[in-house]
């Protein structure tokens, strides 16, 4: 008699090959991160989504970014709150993947924030390089 696992596995009916369990939306907007941790000045950038779920977020960056870098991210939401307040989500996160400048973070932590007029990136890290 065979083991159970000696038994091959049948994926159910209808299964996908997408291992993420949270969905990623498609999403194109422009970015700006700080890295975390440096003990020189913070070093900062500019990029633009490819997609968004409430784990993970996949970004062009404008420079290659490096695997388990910790990065702060900031992003200009495109819906408004009440229908006139501007938000900002911002994130902070591993690079879990890499590929030239396509970067894949993982969202170890998310907020919202309320903007003002000003177009100013509200995340920690980048208020001294402004």
């Amino acid at each position: 008699m065979q083991c159970w696992s000696e038994r091959p596995v049948r994926p159910p009916k209808g299964a996908s090959p997408e291992r993420r369990a949270n969905t990623r939306f498609p999403l194109a907007i422009e970015i700006r991160y700080a890295l975390m941790g440096c003990r020189e000045r913070r070093k900062t950038g500019s990029g633009q989504t490819i997609d968004l779920s409430s784990s993970g977020l996949s970004f062009t960056a404008d420079r290659p970014l490096l695997f388990g870098q910790k990065l702060e991210v900031a992003i200009e939401w495109p819906v408004l709150l009440d229908g006139g307040v501007r938000l900002q989500l911002v994130m902070s996160g591993v690079v879990v993947r890499t590929s030239g400048t396509t970067t894949a973070l993982k969202i170890q932590r998310h907020e919202f924030k309320t903007r003002g007029d000003s177009l100013t990136i509200r995340v920690a890290a980048l208020r001294n390089d402004l």
